[in-house]
C-alpha cells in the first residue's frame, strides 16, 4: 500500500511505504485527509497488520520547502511524458524505445525537446532519417516534462493519483476568495 504525502499546502511530496506512515504517525508529523482510512489505519496498526487496499493520503503538519529540481531527459521521464505510448502511431505499451527525432548522426542531442517513445516498429521504419522523409508525424511537440507536473512519482501509482485528483476537485479545499 502507497502512502501519498502532501506537504502542508496540499502539494504532493512524495510516496512512501506504510512502514514510514507507522513512524511518521508514531512521531506526530502527518494527519489523516479521510477519516474513514484513518480510522481503517488505526484498527490495522492496534491489530499489527496493515492491510489496506484503499489510496492512504496524509498531510504532513509542518511545511516543507520543495526545492526546484531540473528533471533530466531520462528513459523512465520521456516514458512518463509520452504516456508509454509511441509518439508516432500511437500504440500503448511497455516495451518502447526512444527515438531521436532529428537523427545522433545529424547532430541531434539527447535532449526532452529531441527524444520520443517509439515502439520498435516505427523506430525501424524511421531509422537514420527525419520523420518528413518518411511521411511520419508525431503526435505531440515533445517538451520538458517540469517539476509542476505535481509530483513524477504520481504518474507510477494511478490509483493514488484519481484519488488525490478527486481530493483536489472536492470540496474539503477551502476556497480563496
Amino acid at each position: 500500500m502507497p502512502v501519498l504525502v502532501l506537504n502542508s499546502a496540499f502539494q504532493p511530496l512524495s510516496v512512501i511505504p506504510e512502514r514510514r506512515l507507522v513512524v511518521l504517525l508514531s512521531k506526530k508529523k502527518v494527519t489523516f485527509l479521510d477519516d474513514q482510512v484513518r480510522s481503517a489505519i488505526e484498527e490495522s496498526i492496534r491489530a499489527r497488520r496493515l492491510i489496506i487496499d484503499e489510496p492512504v493520503i496524509v498531510q504532513l503538519l509542518t511545511n516543507v520547502r520543495v526545492p526546484q529540481m531540473a528533471l533530466r531527459p531520462t528513459r523512465a521521464n520521456i516514458l512518463l511524458r509520452d504516456d508509454e505510448t509511441c509518439q508516432y502511431c500511437g500504440k500503448r505499451s511497455r516495451e518502447l524505445t526512444l527515438d531521436h527525432v532529428i537523427p545522433r548522426s545529424r547532430g541531434g542531442q539527447s535532449t526532452w525537446e529531441n527524444l520520443v517513445a517509439c515502439c520498435k516498429a516505427c523506430n525501424g521504419r524511421k531509422g537514420n532519417r527525419m520523420p518528413k522523409e518518411v511521411n511520419m508525424r508525431l503526435l505531440k511537440t515533445p517538451k520538458p516534462l517540469t517539476q509542476e507536473y505535481a509530483g513524477i512519482f504520481l504518474l507510477r501509482y494511478p490509483r493514488l493519483r484519481e484519488a488525490y485528483e478527486r481530493f483536489i476537485n472536492s470540496s474539503i479545499l477551502p476556497s480563496t476568495a
